[in-house]
């Protein structure tokens, strides 16, 4: 038995010994050196929101509405707080679990054992609260209290936000449609196909609801404008062109959402280009080649992007000239940035969310707020940061010059 136990331990000291020993290929995430730091963070209140995002890729991004912030986690627990206490208001579960025979034995299904959660959600416009399930499913919620106004089962998995103006909701699928329901009732609209592409990345863009327009980027690089009551085209543009002779290469997903400032439309789509467009025509504005799969964010003169391969650029707004760049966080999967007072910060996989100065790129700060990962986009009010953690942490966050 002696024998056994040591070659066992030997057996692990080889196996770990041989990955300390493994040689490095240049593809690993860049190792975080440490830093002279310029700013100080302040945890202003941190709440526990169910399990988080789950095992899977969902970007379960909160809400806020003046005062108050919602938020849900993949088993369909939904959560309203103050927003500047972080107090609990009121928390509801809106899936359900589902009983059934197997032979003479009654057996349950939960939620997460069918990958029946919520993978959608969440957003807030006119009092209501709108998500989406796995199923296929937009579940409205009454802001005051959470209790389910509608459900409406749409065709196709919902791995986006539904967004509302207060009069309709939109929601894309998986399968490349977009759907438009009545915002107060949950009835049929319209709905747009777009066939995606043979190989899409996983996940869609959530859409861009206002007064006159639906907005909707899609897998095949096409950036479309609908009228939301009648679902007429009002305009369609080509952000990417597909190139290469592979799938993988030739795929242009626009999987972040649109991002409208002061009359135009930003657009960043993967492997093509970072652009910027005419909401009422699409024309273009700007572009330049560039790739990323996150959300782009803006102060009053500068587009913030965190590309594909883990830089962080700032652009002119109006020019698209980079001012300039972060290569440090290469290969640690970024979220997208977030701005806040004077500060833009963006997340990677390890949890880290490191704070950089808008005016030169350099890090000003770095905390690690979830050690299970950030997926879903950060939230700000203008000088507060909010960060929703995988592993189910809400923090509410602010920054200020050390002196």
């Amino acid at each position: 038995m002696r024998h056994l136990k040591w070659g066992l331990l030997l057996c692990a000291l080889m196996l770990s010994g041989c990955a300390f020993f493994a040689k490095k290929t240049g593809q690993e995430p860049m190792d975080l050196n440490s830093f002279k730091e310029t700013a100080r963070l302040h945890t202003l209140w941190s709440r526990g929101v169910g399990d988080g995002q789950g095992i899977g890729l969902t970007q379960l991004t909160p809400a806020i509405d003046k005062d108050k912030i919602y938020s849900v986690d993949h088993e369909g627990i939904v959560i309203a707080l103050n927003l500047k206490t972080g107090k609990t208001l009121w928390s509801k579960k809106v899936t359900k679990e589902v009983t059934g025979w197997a032979g003479k034995v009654v057996y349950l299904f939960k939620t997460k054992d069918l990958n029946h959660g919520i993978t959608g959600g969440i957003s807030y416009a006119d009092g209501l609260l709108y998500i989406g399930n796995y199923e296929g499913e937009v579940i409205a919620l009454s802001a005051t209290n959470g209790k389910e106004v509608w459900r409406k089962p749409v065709k196709g998995e919902i791995s986006s936000i539904p967004q509302s103006n207060g009069e309709v909701v939109a929601v894309q699928t998986m399968n490349g449609k977009l759907f438009v329901l009545d915002a107060k009732t949950g009835a049929d609209k319209w709905f747009f196909e777009n066939p995606p592409p043979v190989l899409t990345l996983r996940g869609s863009a959530a859409p861009l609801v206002t007064d006159t327009a639906i907005y909707a980027g899609f897998a095949n690089g096409r950036l479309m404008a609908f009228n939301p009551g009648n679902g007429l085209i009002i305009w369609e543009q080509r952000m990417a062109l597909p190139k290469g002779r592979s799938e993988l290469d030739r795929m242009v997903d626009i999987h972040a959402s649109p991002l409208l400032k002061d009359g135009i439309l930003f657009v960043g789509t993967y492997q093509g280009r970072i652009a910027a467009v005419a909401r009422g025509t699409g024309a273009s504005v700007w572009a330049i080649d560039g790739s990323t799969t996150e959300n782009l964010a803006a102060s009053d003169d500068k587009l913030f992007v965190s590309h594909s391969d883990g830089k962080v650029i700032a652009y002119s707004l109006t020019s698209g000239e980079q001012l300039w760049q972060n290569e440090k966080l290469l290969r640690r999967r970024l979220g997208g940035p977030q701005v806040f007072g004077d500060y833009v910060a963006v997340t990677d996989f390890e949890g880290y969310m490191h704070v950089l100065n808008q005016s030169d790129g350099e890090f000003a700060a770095r905390d690690r707020v979830d050690r299970s990962g950030v997926t879903a986009p950060m939230l700000t009010d203008g000088t507060t940061l909010y960060v929703y953690g995988n592993g189910g942490s809400l923090r509410a966050l602010t920054a200020s010059p050390k002196k």
